[in-house]
């Protein structure tokens, strides 16, 4: 047996070392990623972008392994993945629409298809050399043929709520494919339909059949929400900056919270958390408690309390 001299062993000592720190520096840096939100547009688009990897990782791995199958012989359902990413709008136009595209899809964008909700947007998309995705327009003739020339994820690119029906059907013609909506303009609850459940419960009607259509709106899932907000808060005479923010790094996406976010001295700082989307609400309640715990009056009556507590204990 080879003898492993000293040099060798501290060589190898010092790989791990390295290694290790290289772990916990991509750890921290993704859990500061996911309270942290953006400071730019690109940032943006890296960090929905990495949301949607990690998303679609569990897809990936189930499609790379082939179909599986049951105990009776039967091939098991595949799952598919309808993931949804929010992102701000500095640029509303068609070229807008087609930058957030390329840069939300990021290296996904070789063996993906964009439907796009506009089709002056599809068009300028498919005359850029530089686009390497499929652009569809959503209303276009697109079927299962078309649909299995490509693998990768299919994007919905700021579809319109009166063009779900339309994009269904792109999506039911990809099947097998990962969907992903990106600033979809339909209202949805981002659970993947179990807010919906919900309500359908509490009105009675969940004994009754769900149209395709409402299980197609509500079945996509948030893995990346950035939502800036303006709050005229007029019972403290000032207007507040939040925003709403949730970014998935790993794990089920429901297990990442929704981040009810204040702007303090040109910095975010959270002020509340939620597994659930917050509703106007919950934004209100925890903007205003923030306001109103830093309130001057609120410090000195705080300030109040804790002498007399301390009198009352001197006493004792």
């Amino acid at each position: 047996m080879r003898a492993v001299t000293a040099p060798a062993v501290r060589a190898r000592d010092a790989r791990k070392r390295r290694a290790s720190i290289a772990r916990e520096a991509s750890a921290r840096a993704s859990r500061e990623t996911e309270t942290n939100p953006p400071r730019s547009k690109t940032a943006a688009y890296e960090q929905a972008h990495l949301a949607i990897v990690k998303g679609l990782e569990g897809t990936m791995k189930r499609r790379e392994g082939g179909s599986t199958k049951r105990k009776s012989g039967r091939t098991k359902k595949t799952t598919r993945a309808r993931l949804a990413v929010e992102l701000p709008v500095s640029d509303g136009s068609d070229e807008g629409m087609v930058e957030m595209a390329v840069g939300t899809l990021g290296d996904l964008a070789s063996d993906a298809t964009c439907v796009f909700g506009s089709a002056k947007a599809c068009a300028i998309a498919s005359g850029d050399e530089g686009v390497r995705f499929e652009s569809v327009s959503v209303d276009d003739a697109w079927g299962v043929v078309e649909a299995g020339a490509r693998e990768g994820v299919v994007a919905l690119v700021g579809v319109p709520a009166d063009r779900v029906e339309a994009a269904m059907k792109k999506c039911k013609a990809a099947s097998g494919r990962p969907v992903v909506g990106v600033n979809v303009e339909w209202a949805h609850a981002g659970d993947g339909g179990l807010a919906n459940a919900m309500d359908r419960q509490q009105k009675g009607i969940d004994d009754q059949p769900m149209s395709d259509v409402e299980e197609f709106t509500h079945s996509f899932v948030v893995v990346y929400s950035f939502l800036p907000l303006s709050i005229q808060a007029t019972m403290f005479g000032s207007t507040l900056e939040g925003a709403v923010f949730k970014c998935v790094r790993g794990g089920a996406p429901a297990g990442s919270p929704w981040r009810i976010l204040v702007k303090e001295n040109g910095e975010f700082e959270q002020v509340g958390a939620m597994q659930r989307r917050p509703e106007q609400a919950d934004l209100e309640s925890a903007l205003y408690n923030s306001i109103a715990a830093k309130s001057q009056v609120n410090q000195v009556v705080g300030k109040a309390s804790g002498f007399m507590r301390g009198l009352f204990n001197r006493d004792k």
